[in-house]
């Protein structure tokens, strides 16, 4: 298959259907994101979704893109997490079945490189995987309210919160907004310019410098907003948005992938302020248990009191060519870490682009 938008309506309506009862579906195995990020970035190699079913319905999607004999899970690299569908206690099964069918056509794949794998994913009960280091991925846990979730921060947080707030009302027109169906397009627009703002200022591209990542975004953003699961907060001083802050919820968790600040107003701690009011509203909207960050150990992240978990990488092998594949992939995977891990504390957040001011 060439094309998510290609599935039928029965498959896609299935995939959908796993997503939002899983319990450990991120916003990243959705049929909406991973059907965006196929038409947009995602182009190369051949789609390969298999689906396990049981009478007429779905109990398992594990979508791949095979290029040659590397498979890779459908939505590598632009995906914090990534994982296969499993109906709720059903993981174990749907990945012995997945073993079996992989055992049973091992001409067609020499390397499994299953990357991003967020802890706790039904991936990883897959027979025959080797489990490497991955990214840090901190997040925060949420208290049950949000006086709760204010008294569990620093009490410097704490007191900025309030200050940056106050002092944004009294000298500007300050309104905090959530993207709507009306106002999607331009607002995705104005935090495209904010995001890519504060990188040209660091002589570096970010993560919306070409036009097929933008194309790729507005069509997530539009099918996870359809979809109920679109978080795009926004703040305005005086009618003009100066900071958004990208996120998606699912279940009981709220993710922050990517935050836009007018870098000329760093001063004001646009960041703060609107972050702020995203884990508010995860909590007190949406009953969020945890803010999760996403991938980076930027040092911002834990200004709000996060902790850390990590990301691993899933391997499985066939034949010789799996293995020589297999010894390549270890070499370069320190380097890898490392040179990722040396970006964030230089840079913030090369991808999230993270507000320094908090």
């Amino acid at each position: 298959m060439g094309d998510l938008g290609a599935l039928s309506g029965e498959l896609a309506e299935g995939w959908r259907r796993l997503a939002q009862v899983s319990g450990r579906a991120t916003p990243f195995q959705t049929f909406e994101w991973l059907a965006a990020w196929r038409a947009g970035v995602g182009r190369g190699g051949k789609l390969v979704v298999l689906e396990l079913r049981e009478r007429a319905e779905t109990v398992g999607i594990a979508p791949f893109v095979s290029r040659g004999k590397v498979w890779t899970l459908a939505g590598q690299g632009g995906s914090d997490y990534l994982d296969l569908l499993s109906a709720p206690g059903r993981e174990n099964e749907v990945c012995a079945a997945l073993g079996a069918w992989l055992d049973a056509h091992k001409s067609r794949w020499a390397w499994l490189d299953l990357q991003q794998v967020r802890p706790g994913a039904a991936i990883e009960s897959l027979p025959g995987v080797e489990a490497w280091p991955g990214e840090t991925c901190p997040y925060l846990p949420l208290e049950p309210t949000w006086e709760d979730q204010r008294k569990a921060f620093g009490k410097k947080l704490r007191g900025n919160l309030g200050y940056y707030e106050r002092a944004l009302e009294k000298a500007h027109s300050l309104v905090l907004r959530l993207a709507t169906p009306e106002t999607l397009d331009a607002d995705m627009d104005a935090f495209f310019l904010l995001h890519q703002k504060r990188w040209r200022g660091r002589w570096m591209p970010g993560a919306f410098a070409s036009e097929r990542a933008r194309e790729f975004h507005r069509a997530a953003a539009r099918n996870l907003l359809d979809a109920g699961m679109l978080r795009l907060h926004l703040l305005e001083l005086d009618g003009v948005v100066q900071a958004a802050i990208y996120c998606f919820h699912l279940g009981a968790r709220t993710c922050y992938y990517l935050g836009g600040f007018e870098p000329t107003l760093a001063r004001l701690s646009l960041g703060t302020v609107l972050t702020g009011r995203a884990i508010r509203h995860a909590i007190e909207a949406d009953g969020a248990r945890e803010f999760d960050f996403l991938r980076g150990d930027e040092p911002y992240k834990y200004k709000w009191g996060a902790q850390d978990r990590f990301n691993r990488r899933l391997v499985r092998t066939s034949g010789a060519a799996g293995a020589i594949l297999a010894h390549g992939g270890r070499a370069l995977l320190a380097a890898e870490l490392k040179a990722k891990h040396a970006m964030h504390a230089r840079h913030g957040n090369a991808k999230h682009g993270g507000d320094k001011t908090t």
